[in-house]
């Protein structure tokens, strides 16, 4: 199944395409300021860059982020999400001593988080791709009704 927007690696094909949502703790407003929007939006996309993560599109509103991403195949959520959200937080307390007096116990972002896989291809052309697929051609026997897996 090819769905023309794979990356290929060695031993792999496939796409981690991922829309992510977090926001920072207590859900303050901190990201309302133009300047330090841009500057978060800035800062993102360089760990992003540095990561190997395609930013395909962000948004840093007043008080969450939205960011389209195509992850390397061998990447998690969990471990994206952790580049971006933990080396952000030590940038922009750099950046802003300030805010350390209103996140006091060192936590910039809130644990939490959204994601989902993003594809081109929907779950019903998945199921239809399995249930056409066909049995190699290059096994023995001529009968393939041998080489079907039957489970009762």
């Amino acid at each position: 199944m090819n769905s023309g927007n794979s990356i290929n690696i060695n031993h792999g094909v496939g796409e981690n395409k991922h829309h992510l949502e977090w926001c920072p703790k207590y859900r303050f407003e901190v990201l309302r300021n133009p300047y330090i929007s841009q500057e978060m939006q800035g800062i993102l996309e360089q760990i992003a860059h540095e990561k190997g993560i395609i930013v395909h599109k962000i948004v840093v509103d007043s008080d969450h982020v939205h960011m389209f991403v195509s992850m390397p195949l061998w990447m998690s959520v969990s471990t994206a999400l952790q580049y971006l959200k933990g080396i952000s937080a030590y940038k922009i307390f750099r950046l802003h001593p300030n805010f350390r007096k209103r996140y006091r116990k060192g936590s910039f972002w809130s644990p939490g988080h959204f994601s989902r896989s993003v594809s081109n291809v929907t779950q019903s052309a998945v199921e239809h791709y399995i249930d056409k697929h066909e049995y190699p051609k290059f096994l023995p026997g001529d009968d393939k009704g041998q080489m079907k897996l039957h489970f009762n």
